[in-house]
């Protein structure tokens, strides 16, 4: 197959394609010769818009950054606000899990992120929360955004609730007590949003 003289790349272009290719295949099938094989140039090309493979996963991440709303923290009541921007925040890496895995110990770096964090902060402060307690509780719903769109927490159940029966009773029952098991992630979700926002801002 012929490649194309006369395609304009743009650095979203090749976030955009190299988002869909961790999507569909997975970590292992973003290479730059695959990436360029997509947008139908030579893998040279790339290199004109981003230096490196980490500079594409920046692109990417981006990309995903730009999806979390933070219009919903000029919401008055600071508590909704937050509430908005945390479901928000896990849906956009939800999507994305293969994304989520590799960023997940990276530094904060990206633009949107950046904004995104002082934005909650503002909102925090706002409120009358002090500095550093603003700071542990947007950190508290860090670790709860990521660590549920990372890992689920009934993602680790994979077998029929009566296999574990035998061995492990209350297990099975309460996997065979929650047939939606999409169901018990999200509700989990909310109760510990929820019991993190009951603090009052002056404790």
């Amino acid at each position: 197959m012929g490649r194309r003289s006369d395609l304009v790349l743009t650095r979203e272009d090749i976030a955009r394609t190299a988002l869909a290719i961790l999507d569909e295949e997975g970590v292992g099938a973003l290479t730059v010769r695959n990436l360029a094989a997509r947008l139908g140039v030579q893998s040279p090309s790339l290199y004109n818009h981003v230096r490196s493979k980490d500079e594409i996963l920046d692109a990417v991440v981006e990309l995903i950054d730009e999806e979390i709303d933070t219009a919903c923290l000029d919401d008055p009541d600071w508590r909704r606000g937050i509430t908005a921007f945390a479901r928000s925040y896990r849906a956009a890496f939800r999507a994305h899990p293969e994304v989520l895995s590799l960023v997940a110990r990276e530094a904060v770096e990206t633009d949107p992120a950046l904004r995104a964090y002082d934005a909650a902060l503002a909102a925090l402060l706002g409120a009358g929360w002090s500095p550093e307690r603003a700071l542990q509780l947007l950190a508290s719903i860090d670790y709860l955004v990521l660590g549920s769109a990372l890992v689920p927490f009934t993602a680790g159940f994979v077998r029929p609730p009566g296999e574990y029966a035998e061995r492990y009773p209350s297990l099975a029952a309460a996997l065979s007590g929650s047939p939606d098991l999409t169901a018990v992630d999200d509700v989990g979700f909310e109760r510990g949003l929820a019991a993190l926002l009951r603090e009052d801002p002056v404790g």
